[in-house]
């Protein structure tokens, strides 16, 4: 009974282990290797590209072109994180209000 007790807790710590490790190991480069017709061989390398910041987003009223007091696609375009967000953000509509870009606002963790 203490023997299956060990296994199980032992097989349960290794398969942890193997996982944190291939998650590790998914977040960085990824490579591959392969041979052409020649037989030279070719490393092909790839990664995420850094993160750009792209600081606080600008006032509503800045936002806002037309001061019509709701941000349209176009207008959202001005700031790449709004734009990015836009659909999401006006429900199949073709503006957000002031109050969803307060709330859009809040959520994000920009300096």
């Amino acid at each position: 009974m203490k023997f299956d007790k060990l296994t199980k807790r032992l097989t349960a710590s290794l398969g942890l282990a193997l996982l944190a490790l291939a998650t590790t190991a998914v977040a960085q480069n990824s490579g591959t290797q392969t041979t052409d017709r020649n037989g030279n061989s070719l490393i092909v390398r790839s990664s995420q590209p850094a993160a750009v910041n792209y600081g606080p987003a600008p006032p509503f009223a800045q936002l806002d072109a037309n001061h019509d007091g709701r941000i349209s696609r176009d207008e959202a375009n001005a700031y790449i994180p709004l734009f990015n967000d836009f659909d999401y953000l006006a429900h199949g509509a073709n503006s957000i209000s002031h109050r969803q870009f307060d709330n859009w606002n809040a959520t994000q963790n920009r300096q």
